[in-house]
């Protein structure tokens, strides 16, 4: 497990349905140089399943301390499922840019679930009039919460995703570690390393309980 930072933590206090704290990018291609001049979904998905070991934090799940006591802890998600992360979708026809902008903002305006990993990738066809674009290009739209790419820069984790040269580098063409999964901490252990973190830093918790105070002021008032 891994404990988040007092900033990452804020970013998780202050977000609300109305303000997400997420981050999107926007990616176009153009599949004409692969290999039949297509792309299919679950080529997109063998190459995030080939690249997570590059950015572990694709894997990592929030544990959150009860009563917002500590800052949370991001642990390795034994129920880890890649297609509910990556999704394809497309847009109605003509698949304009104006379709495409409306599309992007609807998706970017819903926040993550915190039962999962922080993260989604939309992969979006569909594009067949907007201008300047090849017939048969796709988008994918990838969304990061703030939280999961401080230790882990967005760009960081998308040249993960990526190639410079069509060949295979050390790291990409190298065997991908064995990966752990981990447990969910229970309430009781959760609990019990808050009390030695504060016994630690005596003024940890005053820090922690200010920073969430919007979350257990709404928990108060339900």
């Amino acid at each position: 497990m891994q404990q988040l930072s007092a900033l990452d933590t804020l970013f998780l206090s202050r977000e609300t349905e109305r303000t997400p704290l997420h981050i999107s990018r926007l990616l176009i291609y153009d599949p004409s140089s692969a290999p039949g001049g297509r792309v299919r979904l679950r080529d997109i998905l063998q190459l995030f399943e080939s690249r997570l070991h590059m950015a572990p934090v694709l894997r990592r799940r929030l544990a959150e301390v009860p009563l917002g006591l500590d800052y949370p802890y991001w642990v390795e998600t034994s129920d880890f499922d890649l297609e509910f992360h990556v999704r394809h979708i497309a847009l109605p026809k003509p698949g304009d840019w104006r379709q495409l902008c409306i599309q992007v903002a609807r998706l970017h305006a819903r926040i993550l679930d915190r039962s999962r990993p922080l993260w989604e990738a939309y992969v979006i066809e569909g594009l067949d009039k907007i201008e300047n674009l090849p017939r048969g290009s796709f988008a994918l739209l990838l969304k990061l919460h703030h939280a999961a790419i401080d230790p882990a820069p967005a760009s960081d984790i998308v040249g993960a995703m990526h190639d410079t040269s069509p060949e295979r580098s050390e790291a990409t063409a190298a065997r991908p570690p064995r990966w752990r999964p981990e447990a969910i901490p229970s309430t009781s252990g959760l609990l019990a390393r808050a009390w030695l973190n504060t016994l630690r830093q005596p003024t940890r918790l005053a820090r922690t309980l200010l920073s969430n105070a919007p979350g257990i002021s709404g928990l108060r008032g339900a």
